[in-house]
């Protein structure tokens, strides 16, 4: 990217973007220049707001790529001159105020925040070398991040992490090897201790085919849908998330994108270790390919929703929580029964053009979300409690720019931030809790490509 290119975007970064549709900001809004001495850049950033600890503001943590040629995909904004940017919301208007950036990491991507404490954890995308987990406190006033550790995730293109139920353990998966382990935490620092396994596959698949990195100017074509692609995706395995059961967190779940099946681990917290419990098909209603991403469990029902990346589906499954005892005794049973199968893009769009990144269950567990890259839109479906947590469709509302890669509601529930990777934005919508509508709040901020939404309100008793 160009020197003028960068500083232009460093400038610009946590600036509204002026758009017809956009409200004037109706509050006060102070500003400060920041002066970077990396390459001597300026950087606009808020004034930290001085609240006391209770009337802390939730803080927004926006990851951003800084180096595009060592992804698995290739995303169409350009790289950022800082991997965060973090903001401060104004829980009355939806607004954001710029507060601190951090270099840091190269391409740090999917976050996760701890729990109990002030930490803020990332992982590292990249097809060329490991994946790092990086470990950051949080001053919970400015969202100044200071790193505390670092833990080599012993694969490439580190792609989802997960906190144990007792705070103790690690879980990761690296997306471009398929490889998953964990590590233990010691009052939330990561301590050197990987247990790396892989992905399972079947006896006739025992010896994988794995991607060879590729070259500099070849085409990384993990973003694209077209059936080449499709078929070239799934020659080998790829992770893409790991999640815990809602029941004892005992078993995790593997969403396989590059086999269309959820593997199913037996979790020892005690030891770290994971062991293949079988695998369940990601959609059997359908011909795929499918992708399965990522994987939500309700928080009531029992019920999980997977995203299908490439089908552009949602497959719902009833979750069996007795299942979990039989795993925990040895056995590979099934937990998951699929009962639903639903497109996440209009009938006419076609799904070639398309391909689905984030799904969750909005807080008050209503309502199930999902980003749709390629038709640009979220969308809503409504649960239907009294049909054991089936969907059905709500509608769609457009991001306001191009690739949402990934989204994230506030703690209360009523804003949803996008991240709007190649159009190097994020946009602000209010949510209707009651009704499951979005509207733009007006709010669109310049992020260069943006790729990871993190949302939190730092409590007085996350303190030390």
């Amino acid at each position: 990217m160009p020197a003028a290119s960068m500083a232009r975007f460093a400038r610009r970064a946590g600036q509204r973007l002026r758009t017809p549709a956009a409200r004037p900001f109706r509050g006060t809004l102070r500003r400060t220049v920041m002066t970077t001495r990396q390459s001597d850049e300026e950087v606009l950033v808020g004034d930290p707001l001085k609240a006391k600890p209770e009337q802390r503001s939730p803080l927004v943590f926006v990851s951003a790529y800084t180096n595009i040629d060592i992804l698995a995909h290739q995303p169409a904004g350009d790289n950022a001159l800082f991997g965060f940017y973090v903001y401060k919301m104004n829980t009355t208007t939806g607004g954001l105020t710029l507060t601190s950036v951090d270099k840091g990491m190269e391409n740090p991507a999917f976050s996760r925040y701890h729990p109990t404490k002030n930490i803020l954890y990332t992982a590292t995308e990249s097809i060329h070398e490991n994946g790092i987990v990086a470990a950051y406190d949080v001053d919970p006033e400015s969202g100044v991040l200071t790193e505390r550790a670092q833990q080599d995730a012993g694969g490439a293109s580190t792609c989802y992490l997960t906190i144990d139920r007792d705070e103790e353990n690690m879980l990761f998966v690296n997306y471009w090897d398929s490889t998953l382990g964990t590590f233990p935490l010691n009052d939330g620092t990561p301590v050197d201790n990987v247990k790396l396994i892989e992905t399972k596959f079947d006896a006739a698949d025992a010896v994988t085919k794995r991607h060879p990195a590729p070259k500099a100017g070849e085409q990384r074509k993990h973003s694209l849908n077209d059936p080449e692609t499709a078929a070239e995706r799934q020659t080998s395995a790829h992770a893409h998330s790991i999640v815990l059961d809602p029941q004892d967190g005992t078993v995790a779940f593997v969403p396989d994108l590059g086999q269309d099946c959820v593997h199913q681990y037996l979790f020892d917290a005690k030891t770290g270790h994971l062991e293949h419990r079988g695998k369940i098909p990601s959609d059997e209603t359908k011909d795929g390919p499918h992708g399965p991403r990522y994987i939500e469990f309700h928080r009531e029902l029992n019920v999980a929703y997977l995203i299908n990346e490439m089908s552009c589906t949602v497959a719902v499954f009833k979750f069996d929580p007795s299942a979990i005892e039989k795993i925990e005794a040895g056995e590979s049973f099934p937990s998951l029964t699929q009962i639903q199968s639903i497109s996440t893009v209009p009938e006419g769009f076609p799904s070639m053009y398309n391909t689905c990144g984030r799904i969750c269950v909005d807080p008050t567990g209503r309502f199930v979300l999902v980003s749709n890259r390629g038709h640009d839109s979220i969308t809503v479906f409504r649960i239907l409690n009294e049909n054991d947590g089936r969907l059905t469709r709500v509608g769609w509302c457009h991001t306001r720019g191009r690739t949402p890669r990934h989204f994230a509601f506030d703690d209360s529930g009523r804003y949803l931030i996008a991240a709007n990777q190649d159009s190097n934005s994020i946009s602000v919508f209010d949510f209707n809790p009651s009704n499951g509508l979005l509207r733009h709040t007006g709010n669109d901020y310049v992020v260069p490509s943006p790729n990871f939404i993190c949302v939190k309100t730092p409590a007085v008793e996350f303190e030390k």
